[in-house]
């Protein structure tokens, strides 16, 4: 199903509901109405009045930049024989973001992934900025500490760094300057064109994050082909400003978890598989855009038709979603046929995959849809959002149905509650061959398009 108007008015149609139930939700709240503007207001005019004074890092994120100390505790060992990275001409890996986070999923586990396949081959050099310098993120005898930018060298923006764009401007320029360029990496382009799936604080950095890619890269690289047409025709529909001669190129992610394999699952999701009844699995963070309202009003129906089956929800709480954690938590079947697990690990993940029914993924906006490749990887089958990134991703080995469309889920989950054949086979990239396909573009020149392709003759700017 491509992403056409009657697809993008249904998303948004969904969207709106569900804020209007969490506005509903804080309407439940024991504060009087008087201090609920009050409140409102005051946070509008502290937000608008700090970004105004230059002291947006109070609340956008930046705030968390550990000291120089503990920046460089933050570095860890790499062990065994690595190659020495090149002299010159070095691709260079920014991790920044996630070198400061304790974070292992989502962005931050494919840049721990590819970033660890990247300097064990010596494709890459995993760097992260502090006080305006480079440092190594790894600490090894074959690896330097600092970084100083030089001729040729290749800066790759891996990591989602939307709260530091006052420190990633100034090292472009400084790449830049010493002849090297700067490839900008999107994983998706959701908070422009789904503003309502985050917050407005998180919508404004993202923008900024944004343009300064758009208006500074030599390239820009996407974790999937929908990412790169997202961003096509929305800096086409809006002539925005790129750099002279800007490639774009596109990769797939990897699947295998680095965990050790003799891990043990917690107790908690040992209990959420036991039992005869099937159950169903959902991966992600619980916010607006994952869907979960949609697999809760598929499973209710299930539920009240006699059908016997389990829902497992693995993910944390997100933004504006205190509407469906009480549905979830005040619910009927919670603790019984619906469960939540709040923090699961790797070894969580790898045994609950392998038992599961199906995943079960009613997402309706994507970069790229990690889920579908993990169950792929463990074997399990998968029912998902009919949207472009999917079908690219998960071609014909995945059963669709119409995005926010409860009654289209329920048929799929039903198809998968009959004796299944077994799930079909499907290639799944290593984290290893996913870091090669990224570094092969990037360091071949391999990029699948160009501006003079994409925009046509559009003027850009010069660098």
């Amino acid at each position: 199903m491509a992403n056409n108007a009657a697809t993008k008015r249904k998303i948004d149609s969904y969207l709106l509901a569900q804020l209007g139930l969490e506005l509903d939700e804080l309407a439940r709240g024991d504060v009087d109405e008087h201090t609920k503007f009050i409140y409102a207001r005051a946070r509008e005019f502290y937000w608008s009045v700090t970004r105004l004074l230059g002291l947006g890092h109070l609340h956008d994120g930046s705030w968390r930049k550990p000291s120089a100390v503990r920046a460089a505790s933050l570095r860890p060992e790499l062990a065994g024989a690595i190659p020495a990275p090149p002299a010159r001409r070095r691709l260079l890996i920014d991790m920044t973001a996630t070198h400061r986070s304790t974070y292992r999923t989502g962005i931050q586990r494919v840049v721990r992934e590819i970033a660890r396949a990247a300097v064990e081959s010596g494709a890459g050099l995993p760097v992260f900025i502090e006080g305006g310098r480079l440092f190594s993120h790894f600490r090894h005898a074959r690896l330097p500490d600092e970084i100083v930018p030089s001729e040729g060298d290749k800066y790759l923006l891996l990591d989602a760094g939307w709260h530091l764009t006052g420190e990633y401007a100034p090292m472009i320029d400084a790449v830049a300057r010493a002849g090297g360029e700067t490839i900008g990496c999107f994983y998706d382009l959701i908070p422009i064109l789904y503003p309502a799936t985050v917050t407005r604080e998180s919508s404004v950095v993202f923008e900024q994050w944004f343009d300064l890619l758009v208006e500074k890269s030599d390239a820009l690289v996407g974790i999937s082909k929908a990412v790169i047409d997202d961003f096509i025709d929305y800096a086409s529909a809006r002539n925005l400003p790129y750099k002279s001669g800007l490639r774009l190129g596109w990769w797939h992610l990897g699947a295998d978890f680095s965990t050790s394999s003799d891990a043990s699952p917690s107790n908690a999701a040992i209990a959420a598989a036991a039992g005869e009844a099937p159950f169903f699995l959902t991966v992600g963070t619980l916010e607006p855009r994952k869907g979960y309202a949609v697999a809760l009003s598929a499973f209710d129906k299930l539920w009240r038709e006699g059908g016997d089956a389990r829902y497992v929800i693995v993910g944390h709480k997100g933004w504006n979603t205190w509407a469906l954690q009480r549905r979830i938590r005040e619910h009927r079947e919670f603790g019984r046929r619906l469960l939540w697990l709040d923090g699961a690990d790797d070894a969580d993940l790898h045994y609950l995959y392998k038992r599961a029914r199906a995943l079960v993924f009613p997402s309706i906006a994507e970069g790229f849809g990690l889920p579908l490749i993990e169950a792929a990887h463990f074997g399990a089958r998968a029912i998902a959002s009919d949207i472009d990134v999917f079908r690219e991703v998960g071609g014909d080995w995945v059963a669709y149905f119409d995005p926010t469309d409860s009654d289209g889920l329920l048929a799929r989950m039903k198809e998968a509650l009959a004796p299944p054949p077994p799930a079909p086979a499907r290639n799944v990239l290593s984290w290893r061959e996913s870091a090669e396909a990224l570094m092969k573009i990037v360091r071949d020149e391999a990029y699948q398009s160009r501006d003079d392709i994409c925009f046509g003759n559009r003027s850009a700017v010069s660098s």
